[in-house]
C-alpha cells in the first residue's frame, strides 16, 4: 500500500498469482484494454460500464468481470462514485485450462444479493486488508482467499476462448507487437493501413494480422480504432473543442464516422456523452490518471467491514437458500464479523501510516 492509499500489487510466484488491487474514484470515460481479467465492484454510487459494445448500469454493490483485451470504459453517474478493482493475470489459469478462459459475470438488482456475489465481495474486502501485510501467515491466508474468490467467479461450465493464448506468443512475437503498437500510438492521427504498417515496420502484412489476433485478440483495424477512441474520449472530457474538430484531430475521416464508431462502442453519440459529464467526473480524472481512495476513508472502511460481515458463512454452491438461524445468533455472528473486520482495517491503517 503506497502513501496511505488503497492500492497495492501482490505476487506469489510459486502459485503463479499476480494481482493489482485498488479502490478508486470513477471519472469520465477512460477507454482502455489490457491483458488481465478485471473484477470491478461498485462500492459507492452508480456507474455506467461500456464493454465490447454492451452497456451496463451498475448500482452500489454490483459486480462485473471484464475479460482480457476487451475494450471498456466507465462513467460515474451522479456524485462521489467509487469502485474497487482486482486485476488478475490470466496466466494463473494455465495450470487448469489448456486455452485462455473467458468468463461471464455481472450482477443486477435481482442477483446482487446472491450468496455467490456476497462471497466475492467478502474475499475482495479481506484481501484489501491483508494486502498490507507481508508475514508468511498473512500471505498464506491471502492466497487462500484468492482461491476462494476464483472458485466463486469461475462457474463449472466456463467457456473457453479458442483464440491462440497470449502467453504462447514467443519473445520475437512480443517484440514485434511492441514495435507495431508503438508506431500506431505515435501516428494514429494520420491515415494508417495494414500495407502502410507493413512498409514502415518491415513485417509481412499477414504476419502483422496474425500477431494482432494472437497477442491482442483483435485485428489491426480494431486496435487502431480503439487507440483513436481512447484519445478522443479523453479530449471530449478535457477540452471544449467542437466534436467535429476532435474527430479530425484523432484520425477519424469525418464526423459521421466518429459518431458511428462512438455509438457502436458506447451506445451514444459523442455529443450525448459530453452532456453527461459532470464536474465530479472531471475532478476524478486528474489528467486521466486513476485517483485512488485513501486508506482512512470512513465510508470505504465501513463498506469493507460490511462486505466481510455479509459474506460470512455463505455457501456459493447452494442451489436454494438455507434455513435462517435464530435471529439473535445472526446478530451475534454479524457483530463478531464486523468487529473482526474493523480490527483488521485498523491494523492495515497503522501499517500504512508506518510505511
Amino acid at each position: 500500500m503506497q502513501d496511505g492509499q488503497l492500492h497495492y500489487r501482490y505476487e506469489s510466484a510459486h502459485a503463479n498469482i499476480r494481482l493489482e488491487h485498488y479502490v478508486y474514484r470513477i471519472g469520465s470515460y477512460h477507454y482502455n484494454w489490457h491483458a488481465d481479467f478485471e473484477l470491478l465492484a461498485v462500492v459507492r454510487g452508480s456507474v455506467e460500464l461500456c464493454v465490447s459494445g454492451q452497456r451496463h448500469i451498475l448500482e452500489e454493490d454490483d459486480l462485473v468481470l471484464i475479460n482480457p483485451n476487451e475494450g471498456h470504459a466507465t462513467l460515474g453517474l451522479g456524485q462521489g462514485n467509487i469502485a474497487m478493482v482486482l486485476h488478475i493475470d490470466p496466466t494463473f489459469f494455465k495450470g487448469y485450462y489448456d486455452e485462455i478462459i473467458r468468463l461471464n459475470l455481472v450482477s443486477c438488482a435481482q442477483t446482487r444479493r446472491d450468496p455467490r456475489f456476497a462471497v466475492i465481495r467478502r474475499c475482495l474486502a479481506q484481501m484489501m486488508v491483508l494486502g498490507t501485510r507481508s508475514d508468511p501467515a498473512s500471505r498464506l491466508r491471502y492466497d487462500a482467499l484468492f482461491y476462494r474468490l476464483v472458485s466463486a467467479v469461475v462457474p463449472t461450465d466456463a467457456v473457453l476462448d479458442r483464440q491462440p493464448a497470449a502467453y504462447r506468443i514467443d519473445r520475437r512475437g512480443k517484440d514485434a507487437v511492441g514495435r507495431l503498437v508503438s508506431y500506431i500510438e505515435d501516428n494514429y492521427r494520420e491515415r494508417i493501413t495494414l500495407a502502410d504498417l507493413a512498409q514502415r515496420t518491415g513485417y509481412n502484412a499477414s504476419y502483422i494480422s496474425q500477431l494482432f489476433k494472437g497477442k491482442l485478440g483483435i485485428n489491426f483495424s480494431e486496435y487502431l480504432l480503439r487507440v483513436r477512441l481512447a484519445a478522443a474520449t479523453a479530449a471530449l472530457s478535457a477540452s471544449d473543442a467542437r466534436v467535429s474538430d476532435i474527430a479530425a484531430m484523432h484520425g477519424f475521416a469525418d464526423l459521421k464516422s466518429f459518431n458511428a464508431a462512438f455509438r457502436k462502442t458506447f451506445g451514444k453519440t459523442p455529443a450525448e456523452y459530453r452532456r453527461l459529464i459532470t464536474d465530479d467526473n472531471r475532478s476524478g480524472d486528474t489528467s486521466f490518471k486513476q485517483v485512488f481512495v485513501s486508506a482512512d476513508d470512513d465510508y470505504v472502511g465501513a463498506k469493507l467491514a460490511r462486505y466481510v460481515a455479509e459474506g460470512a458463512g455463505q455457501n456459493i454452491y447452494a442451489g436454494v437458500d438455507r434455513p435462517s438461524p435464530d435471529g439473535s445468533e445472526v446478530v451475534r455472528r454479524m457483530g463478531e464479523a464486523v468487529r473482526s473486520a474493523q480490527a483488521l482495517l485498523a491494523e492495515a491503517l497503522e501499517a500504512a501510516d508506518g510505511q
